[in-house]
């Protein structure tokens, strides 16, 4: 069957008009920057909030500025330059002169009175719900008149996640008394928004799931009315996003099901308050392009970003950063959506210093489109992604986050020592997904099924490794607590139901020296501990005890900071061999004190964990600085058909960055039996691709910012 469009390589360009950039507005200067940009998708606004066409509707909100047509003036232009272009819509809600037609085509709260949004332009904004007509009749006779009027190639549906409070309005009303027999909750006196988390509302939370999912389909189907190939996506965002999921009962299984491209919206620019971290870790770009492969290899993964950021919309953001943000989704096969918040192109808006700046990675996604579109990351580990334990311990106020952050520390291990990895998901783990993986990663996975765990241990026994942190497997999928942790038997432990505080002066005793998990750690009896600990036994006499917990010593004052024994019997780093494969487990949050805490002692201890659990059989061996982020990608139809590419973020110490120090790098690819049929430099000059026995010779004196090349072994 012939592809469609939106299944290769995409590269979009976007500015989310604001009511006054259709004054004068210049469909052929804008076509003329994709060109010189590169960009292949135009996403223009054609309503909803403000509509930027004629709707012939008493619903319609027709832009105040408007003279004339844009959207046949758009589309004619990015016809005749052979692109694509779709629309942009929003249903988040409505002002009040338009609510007033139709109030009960609104959400409303325990109290009937209507939910009220975000107030912009000193009005109010009239919030719908998933089962509302005007989401659902009103919405879907918009898209229709859109998909027949004007040539276009698919929908873009903004702000998908509405009201996050329950909807009291008498669709939902009936339609929850249909599916459950009873009334929707509602809070009691005194209790705030965090009530919605709480068992009270689970029912409701899982109805309202069902409610979004079918909202989301009623639109694509909506879309898909007029062909196969016309796309529909709509907003997702982040793997390390909390809230919006949790809020919306909208996640990653309705990207994987609904849309024809998985998108995610992750800027680097992250918008904090006073104190928040502002810039976004580096290659959290290319972490979700990762991500939306595990999710669906078929479907071409794409990142909204942009060069203007979210928080502060009127400026660029940094701009040798947002290069290297670009690059790194580039460098594992991803597609591009370059999305400016003003003006009517980024060559012409306020701030016009990112303009262009989208050119170089989309010169290098066009010109190579046809051999990263089927890519999937190339894995010598994989993290596992847990969506039952991400809905009850990520935040994203990273102080009260129990899991996100181990990823996000996992991944600087990985990359620090250019392993390749990927991710899987209990969306669909099987023993197909695990299939040539060498270590799979759980950190702090608490929340797992029966049928996971199972796959899982069969995994180990049958040679594969496992890391695993705190709370493995402690709950089922839907909470429930089990007896002891879900992995007992294949950890060797036992959970004693205690939890204590090891964040400050506590510390490891080393019991085990000759352990391979302390390989060249140096000369110490000690090494750091940090965050919340779980105390478990070790009940298996053929693992081991690498290191175990340390009491705390108190600092202050410095004549009394010891205690007379260090040692205990609570294991703080297990490691055994369960049939084939080998295990290595830990107490506290390892991986998450990988990230915010970096000391050798976590660092360290977690490559050489690695190391243990894989046999150190890598794919790719890299002399090269830990700044330099080496991503294998290979075709979903030839595994021996790669694209390798590195990243260099050897700069300043201080974020953003603002230069980038060329550096030597050095690669091998062991070829185990293999040999090297074809090779060629993507990107980069000056490097050299050499065969040797045994494997293929990989240099360059000075890497830039990027360099990529191919390699077709047989």
């Amino acid at each position: 069957m012939a592809k469609q469009w939106y299944q290769e390589n995409l590269r979009f360009m976007q500015t989310v008009l604001r009511e006054c950039d259709i004054i004068d507005y210049d469909a052929a200067a804008l076509v003329n920057y994709m060109k010189e940009a590169g960009a292949n998708t135009l996403v223009v606004n054609a309503g909803g909030v403000i509509d930027f066409f004629p709707y012939p509707s008493e619903m319609g909100n027709l832009n105040k500025f408007y003279k004339d047509e844009i959207l046949p003036g758009i589309c004619a232009e990015i016809r005749q330059a052979g692109m694509r272009v779709i629309l942009r819509v929003d249903f988040r809600g409505v002002e009040p002169r338009r609510y007033q037609k139709h109030p009960d085509w609104f959400s409303l709260d325990q109290h009937g009175k209507p939910r009220i949004g975000t107030a912009y332009r000193g009005t109010v904004v009239h919030r719908p719900c998933y089962n509302s007509y005007y989401t659902n009749e009103h919405a879907e006779s918009f898209i229709d008149y859109l998909m027949r009027t004007y040539d276009i190639d698919g929908i873009w549906q903004n702000s998908l996640g509405f009201d996050a409070g329950p909807c009291y309005c008498k669709r939902c009303k009936k339609l929850y008394r249909e599916a459950t027999g009873k009334e929707i909750p509602t809070l009691r006196e005194g209790e705030g928004p965090s009530a919605l988390e709480g068992p009270l509302f689970a029912e409701y939370r899982a109805w309202k799931i069902i409610q979004a999912d079918r909202h989301i389909e009623r639109m694509r189907g909506a879309v898909k009315k007029y062909g196969e190939d016309k796309a529909y996506c709509a907003e997702i965002f982040d793997l390390y996003n909390d809230s919006f999921s949790r809020s919306t009962g909208i996640d990653h299984s309705n990207a994987k099901k609904s849309f024809d491209f998985i998108v995610s919206c992750v800027f680097l620019g992250r918008g904090g308050g006073a104190g928040s971290r502002i810039w976004d870790v580096i290659h959290n770009s290319a972490t979700t392009i990762r991500f939306s492969r595990a999710l669906d290899p078929k479907k071409q993964p794409v990142l909204v970003t942009g060069g203007n950021g979210t928080r502060w919309r009127y400026v660029k953001d940094p701009s040798l950063e947002s290069r290297l943000w670009m690059w790194q989704i580039a460098s594992v096969g991803g597609g591009i959506w370059n999305c400016y918040f003003n003006g009517q192109h980024p060559a012409q808006t306020h701030d016009r210093r990112n303009a262009y700046i989208e050119k170089d990675v989309y010169s290098y996604l066009a010109k190579h489109s046809s051999l990263i579109s089927d890519t999937i990351p190339s894995m010598d580990v994989a993290i596992f992604y847990s969506g039952a334990t991400k809905d009850r311990l990520l935040r994203g106020d990273e102080q009260a986050d129990d899991y996100g952050l181990y990823i996000r520390g996992i991944e600087r291990v990985l990359l620090e020592n250019h392993i390749q990895y990927g991710f899987v998901s209990d969306l669909d783990l099987s023993p197909e997904k695990l299939r040539g993986v060498k270590a799979l990663l759980l950190p702090n996975t608490a929340y797992l099924s029966d049928r996971d765990i199972k796959i899982i241990q069969d995994y180990v026994a049958q040679g594969g490794g496992l890391l695993a942190s705190r709370k493995a497997g402690l709950f089922d999928e839907r909470g429930q607590e089990r007896e002891d942790l879900g992995f007992k038997d294949l950890l060797g432990i036992s959970y004693t139901g205690q939890e204590i505080d090891t964040s400050y002066d506590t510390f490891q005793l080393i019991r085990d020296k000759a352990n391979p998990v302390f390989k060249d750690l140096g000369d110490t009896d000690m090494l750091m501990n940090g965050g919340t600990s779980v105390l478990v036994s070790l009940e298996r006499e053929d693992y081991k005890a690498a290191a175990t917990h340390i009491p705390m010593i108190h600092n202050q004052p410095p004549e009394y900071a010891y205690i007379p024994d260090m040692e205990t019997d609570y294991p703080t780093i297990v490691t055994g061999e369960y049939g084939q494969g080998r295990i290595v487990y830990f107490s506290f949050p390892m991986e998450a004190l990988c990230f915010y805490n970096g000391h050798e002692d976590f660092t360290e201890v977690y490559k050489n964990a690695l190391d243990y659990a894989t046999g150190s059989d890598y794919l790719i061996e890299a002399r090269a600085p830990r700044t330099v982020h080496v991503n294998m990608i290979e075709s979903q139809g030839d595994a021996n058909h790669l694209v390798i590419a590195l990243v260099n973020s050897t700069g300043s110490a201080q974020r953003p960055m603002k230069e980038i120090v060329p550096v030597e790098v050095e690669l091998r690819v062991p070829l185990r039996g293999r040999k090297l049929v074809r090779s060629q430099v993507l990107w980069g000059e000056g490097l050299e691709i050499k065969s040797a026995p045994g494997e293929v010779c990989i240099t360059m004196k000075a890497l830039g910012e990027f360099a990529s090349f191919e390699l077709q072994l047989k």
